[in-house]
């Protein structure tokens, strides 16, 4: 009867692990600072080979807010493509690019250059409208990259632990096969 109870424990703590992750990840990307992270990274490397499941549940939920951000790149890019088809727009570099060319496109001057030159004679209210469209698509699209770039910056540093942890893990135990610790080259 103990081991269901250990197993729905066990469960229960990794769910917690991963909201708690989740809550601190996004509160990192508001703020545009990973130091909160880092420092909870730091007290799970010092604690050892024991964190190493809270670090997997950890890499998990980055990996996991990463997807959702780059499904919300593409919502901005499909949404901006829309738009821009109703001004009779259509620039297929923006969806033949991968998503980071994309990004960029969509963040630069030359976005809405290309959309002018595409629209031909468009009224004055129609040319501020098509400006605050790109605007709009730029901004959202810097955010998400802003956002992206500081996600994968702590996803490297957890992967470079949890390596570093099971390493340190796997020399602390000896080899599998083994009887004991391998000795030191010298």
């Amino acid at each position: 009867m103990k081991q269901p109870l250990d197993e729905l424990l066990t469960f229960a703590e990794r769910a917690y692990v991963r909201m708690e992750a989740e809550q601190l990840l996004n509160q990192c990307l508001d703020q545009g600072d990973p130091s909160l992270f880092y420092d909870l990274l730091k007290g799970l490397v010092l604690a050892g080979s024991s964190s190493l499941g809270v670090m997997r549940e950890i890499l998990e939920e980055i990996r996991s807010s990463r997807t959702s951000l780059t499904r919300e790149g593409v919502t901005v890019r499909q949404e901006l493509m829309d738009a821009l088809t109703e001004f009779g727009v259509h620039l297929p570099q923006l969806l033949s690019a991968d998503a980071p060319e994309a990004f960029r496109a969509i963040c630069s001057s030359g976005l809405r250059r290309d959309a002018y030159q595409a629209a031909g004679r468009l009224t004055q209210e129609d040319e501020v409208l098509l400006e605050e469209i790109c605007l709009e698509a730029g901004n959202r699209v810097s955010t998400i990259a802003k956002r992206l770039m500081l996600l994968v910056h702590m996803e490297e540093s957890v992967e470079d632990w949890l390596t570093s942890l099971a390493y340190e893990a796997t020399q602390a135990v000896g080899w599998p096969g083994t009887p004991h610790r391998p000795q030191a080259i010298q």
